[in-house]
């Protein structure tokens, strides 16, 4: 019914509005189910591409981060609305004045509406109190930077609101929810165990990656950073919050608190990073796998056209497989933004101190003398290493060891882990060591690698359908080995002898032959489906 409405764009007095609000506010408890959140969220979703000051107004909290993963699981087009919400709560834009003169010329109606929608709360509220073991509170996102927190008083043998969704930490997060209330730290509506038991990651400058529980259920990825050296964690915390970036393929941010000693960093917790998830846990069928490792390779380039957006322009800076985490549907999201940093929009390159992990930077933030910044380029020729990564089942084009940045430097790399051509095409055009050689992440995602196998055919027959394909047997020597400049050593060279003979005699016919060259194999392959 909402959603109708707000296709048609009728016009309902606001009081119909705010009265929904109202009403529906009680079901975005964290005691009612996901799938009550769900739907809840949706028709304020509705409400609010319709009467968005109304939702402002009626004091709703964030989509709490279990009702978004339970959506994106259920339903993408639900996820993608719920998302779209979330942004417009969390980043108000343009409402704030108007908002301001609508709530001080609503206030007497709003106190005789909540008045009214008061008595029903309580009456609702007496049919569905939560079960007195779990914990009921805010779900609201950190929007404002945090302090140090006191620790609640919590029952000792608490048994803690958990909402299962990880597999791979679920013994963990089984320990967690029922753990000793004097073994936790508390902070805010955090819950964590300070202990190597619950660390699930560590780097190489002391941070912690420490499993934790929100009071709301929702499990977490916590990174610890002691503050005397928590810039980076301040920064991702920065760049995680912009609007631009809540994406189903970046990494999400749930929270940030701080104690006397320490900086934390909430995020959605995933369940491998993608080298884990490449060593070891790709089906063991080979279509299967060759279908999941192009996935895999899609999802990491939209995670950067996320980035490389106009609008967003950001440049990570550190794209490397422990960078790109693997959710619980197996979807590859970018995280780690320590390092990264965003263009103005009349810029297009960052000049700054050099930055990045060793054998996964561009050549030109390796080559000092060049003096040539950091641009969106440059992440570009790190995510075709990464691709090849992907494909090659965790090789690097540049080789491994101390000469890997020599050989960055030197354009030296080697894609022979992979058979695909297409793929092998895409893979050199992005590390190519020319950055203005290289493409954009848009035409990265439009390269045929990409294509479906009828796409790729209709295309070979546009080709095969040229005046130069259709005068194979006479054409112009110089185009001829361009083309073949190109083709030279590809799978389909000397294609007669990768055929059976009959077909090729039949095409043949009485004319004279096809030329076993390019041009040759394009106009066979127009006649094969045209006659």
């Amino acid at each position: 019914m909402m959603q109708k409405t707000s296709e048609q764009k009728l016009r309902l007095n606001n009081s119909v509005y705010e009265k929904l609000c109202n009403s529906l506010l009680p079901l975005t408890r964290p005691d009612y189910s996901s799938l009550i959140g769900m739907w809840t969220y949706s028709f304020f979703a509705c409400i609010n591409d319709i009467a968005p000051e109304l939702v402002a107004l009626c004091g709703l909290s964030p989509v709490a981060e279990w009702i978004l993963n339970a959506a994106e699981i259920e339903d993408e087009a639900m996820n993608k609305k719920l998302q779209k919400l979330n942004i417009s709560l969390k980043h108000p834009s343009g409402t704030g004045d108007g908002l301001c003169e609508e709530k001080s010329r609503k206030k007497k109606k709003k106190k005789e509406i909540q008045k009214e929608v008061g008595s029903q709360e309580s009456e609702q509220q007496d049919k569905e109190e939560p079960h007195p073991d779990t914990v009921v509170t805010s779900f609201e996102e950190s929007n404002s930077s945090v302090q140090p927190f006191t620790q609640p008083a919590e029952s000792p043998n608490i048994s803690r609101r958990w909402l299962q969704t990880s597999c791979r930490w679920r013994s963990k997060l089984e320990k967690l929810a029922n753990i000793d209330a004097s073994r936790t730290y508390r902070l805010g509506n955090l819950t964590l165990v300070l202990s190597d038991e619950f660390q699930i990651a560590k780097g190489s400058d002391g941070t912690q990656v420490l499993l934790g529980l929100r009071d709301d259920g929702t499990e977490v990825a916590v990174k610890r950073m002691i503050k005397s050296n928590y810039k980076a964690l301040r920064n991702e915390e920065e760049f995680l919050r912009l609007p631009e970036l809540e994406s189903s393929s970046i990494v999400r941010y749930v929270d940030f608190a701080e104690d006397a000693h320490f900086g934390y960093l909430a995020l959605q917790l995933c369940e491998y990073t993608l080298e884990e998830y490449i060593q070891d846990h790709l089906p063991d069928d080979s279509a299967e796998r060759s279908l999941v490792l192009k996935k895999l390779v899609k999802e990491v380039l939209c995670s950067l056209q996320v980035l490389h957006d106009q609008k967003t322009k950001v440049l990570h800076r550190d794209i490397k497989p422990q960078n790109v985490l693997i959710d619980i549907n197996g979807k590859a999201r970018l995280a780690d933004f320590g390092i990264s940093r965003r263009l103005k929009q009349s810029e297009t390159t960052l000049r700054t101190s050099i930055a990045g992990t060793r054998c996964w930077k561009a050549k030109e933030t390796i080559d000092e003398e060049a003096n040539t910044g950091y641009k969106r380029s440059s992440d570009i020729q790190v995510a075709g290493m990464s691709l090849y990564y992907i494909l090659s089942g965790g090789q690097h084009p540049f080789g491994k060891g101390p000469f890997c940045e020599v050989n960055i430097l030197q354009g030296r790399y080697s894609l022979e882990q992979l058979d695909d051509d297409v793929a092998k095409d895409l893979i050199e055009w992005m590390i190519n060591e020319d950055p203005n050689k290289r493409p954009t992440v848009e035409q990265t995602l439009a390269h045929p690698f990409f294509w479906t196998n009828e796409r790729r055919v209709e295309y070979l027959k546009k080709m095969g359908n040229q005046n130069e394909t259709e005068n194979c047997r006479n054409v112009d020597e110089e185009l001829l080995q361009t083309v073949e400049k190109y083709t030279e050593g590809k799978s389909f060279s000397e294609w007669k002898t990768k055929l059976p003979s009959e077909l090729v005699q039949k095409l043949d016919g009485k004319k004279k032959g096809y030329p076993e060259n390019t041009l040759g194999l394009l106009r066979f392959i127009r006649n094969l489906h045209e006659h």
